[in-house]
């Protein structure tokens, strides 16, 4: 995917909420079975590059063998990340690597390092 063709995309209110609205409807279906069974934690996501500044928030919940993603911060996070709308949607998407977009400082992670180990497995990466 090319990144300039996403900005483009993104900055769009309606499509922005559109495609952000696919990916974090489809992330609870995209948890392992395992993670639903051994997993219990709570992740925000961040997502910033708004026209209006602000940010896009939403947590991945996971517990009593069951995953939801809520909108706002209505939890404590466990693990928190933030990264702007493209760089989300090639993450959602295999076409970025979270370790390389952490060392290009363009993922930023807060909360507990174990959390964010464990979450490619979570989603079975």
């Amino acid at each position: 995917m090319k990144r300039e063709r996403l900005e483009r995309a993104l900055t769009a209110p309606l499509r922005r909420r559109a495609v952000l609205g696919t990916i974090f409807w489809a992330m609870p279906k995209a948890v392992t079975r395992r993670a639903l069974e051994k997993e219990r934690l709570v992740v925000t996501w961040r997502i910033t590059g708004r026209r209006d500044g602000r940010a896009d928030l939403r947590q991945l919940v996971i517990e009593h063998g069951a995953a939801a993603v809520l909108a706002g911060e209505p939890r404590d996070a466990d693990l928190e990340l933030t990264l702007d709308g493209v760089g989300f949607v090639l993450l959602a998407t295999g076409n970025a690597k979270p370790q390389a977009m952490y060392l290009r400082e363009e993922l930023e992670l807060s909360g507990s390092p174990w959390v964010a180990l464990r979450l490619g497995r979570v989603f079975g990466v």
